[in-house]
């Protein structure tokens, strides 16, 4: 009887694991292959005729699934462009654009809150007032440009989620048709006097 080490047998069972995973990869792809079906006539069918048969099953295999493996489903060519289509403004010199008005709005709100501070300061209000007025139009402006951002990332984010969403459906259709297919095609075949595997 054989005498076996710690190292010897952790070494034996790693490999014993890998070759499990390997063998189960391998069943899984070969049950996953639905497009490899194999042909052979049972009735001395000859070339020429299991390939009209092999055509006529396929062309009826359509008709009754809806669905050709040699034309899958695609995502439409709108989701694309959706995507582009979320980007914000730019000006002529690079910078990303505030909304219309929100400096005016700004320098009239920092004009009556420079006004309001210098009266209790007892401060002079007009020059108060400017400053207000410069400081809330500069931070109105950045302020509507970051929102503007924010919100072309967040429309960008949505149109990329509904392109990836519509391409999953597209994927599982296309899975879903293409075993349809097979299945119709193997059953008229077989109909025909053909071994389907």
């Amino acid at each position: 009887m054989p005498i076996y080490t710690n190292n010897s047998l952790s070494k034996r069972a790693r490999i014993l694991s890998i070759f499990t995973i390997a063998i189960m990869i391998n069943f899984s792809a070969v049950n996953d292959s639905y497009a490899a079906q194999y042909v052979f006539p049972q009735q001395n069918q000859t070339s020429e005729q299991q390939a009209a048969d092999e055509a006529s099953c396929a062309s009826w295999a359509v008709s009754q699934t809806g669905y050709n493996p040699s034309q899958p489903l695609t995502v439409a060519a709108s989701t694309s462009t959706s995507t582009s289509t979320a980007t914000t403004q730019v000006t002529p010199d690079g910078n990303d654009s505030a909304d219309r008005g929100s400096g005016m709005r700004g320098a009239m709100a920092g004009a009556a809150a420079g006004a309001m501070i210098a009266e209790f300061g007892d401060d002079d209000r007009s020059d108060a007032a400017q400053t207000g007025a410069a400081i809330g139009a500069v931070a109105a402006r950045r302020q509507s440009r970051r929102s503007n951002i924010q919100q072309a990332e967040q429309q960008q984010q949505a149109a990329q989620q509904q392109a990836a969403q519509q391409q999953a459906q597209v994927q599982t259709a296309n899975t879903q048709g293409e075993q349809n297919f097979y299945q119709a095609r193997a059953a008229c075949l077989e109909g025909k006097g053909y071994s389907v595997i």
